[in-house]
């Protein structure tokens, strides 16, 4: 196994001890777990910029790391935005249908990506699904200071969630016109 698919194997390791600290945090916590969880979604959330980047430079990019980078993406948003609308701090501000539309999304690119990789196409991010990444990564993490007890980021939170939202559906609508034009040619 090569060094970029191991940071692909911790960031999913870190996301669910992140996803066991929320768990663990009850739906009052105190601070401390959160703020631990906190650090671990940030952690997970920049090494995945440093997998992808090394493999793709050191010319190490495996059919492991195609399946493995993308599922480890989805489960830190995904799992951490479920548990987040499950606590009355979060809630308020990333509605459960917004979660839906989410991981919706996520199931329906992953979807697209085995037809087309199973038909010989590459199928890999695009920039739209990279800023839509990135948005969910600050949603995310400013949701996680707010359930700490801080209103810091509050409206970045707010404004990150609708963000998020929108290049959720967009960069969703992207991935379906992609691979329609994928497939068909196939």
């Amino acid at each position: 196994m090569n060094l970029p698919n191991v940071i692909t194997v911790g960031r999913l390791v870190v996301t669910i001890a992140c996803i066991a600290l929320l768990a663990w945090a009850g739906k009052t916590p105190s601070p401390q777990p959160v703020w631990w969880a906190f650090a671990l979604f940030l952690f997970a959330a920049v090494t995945d910029f440093f997998d992808g980047w090394l493999a793709r430079r050191w010319h190490q990019v495996t059919q492991f790391g195609r399946i493995a980078d993308p599922f480890a993406d989805k489960i830190l948003i995904c799992g951490t935005m479920i548990m987040l609308v499950g606590f009355p701090a979060t809630a308020a501000i990333l509605p459960g249908w917004v979660v839906v539309v989410v991981v919706a999304r996520e199931l329906l690119v992953t979807t697209l990506r085995a037809a087309a990789e199973s038909a010989g196409h590459a199928f890999p991010a695009d920039r739209l699904g990279k800023w839509k990444m990135i948005a969910q990564c600050v949603a995310a993490s400013a949701l996680l200071t707010v359930l700490a007890g801080t209103d810091l980021f509050t409206e970045v939170a707010i404004v990150a969630v609708w963000l998020s939202l929108a290049l959720t559906v967009l960069s969703g609508i992207n991935y379906v016109a992609k691979a329609t034009r994928l497939l068909q040619g196939s």
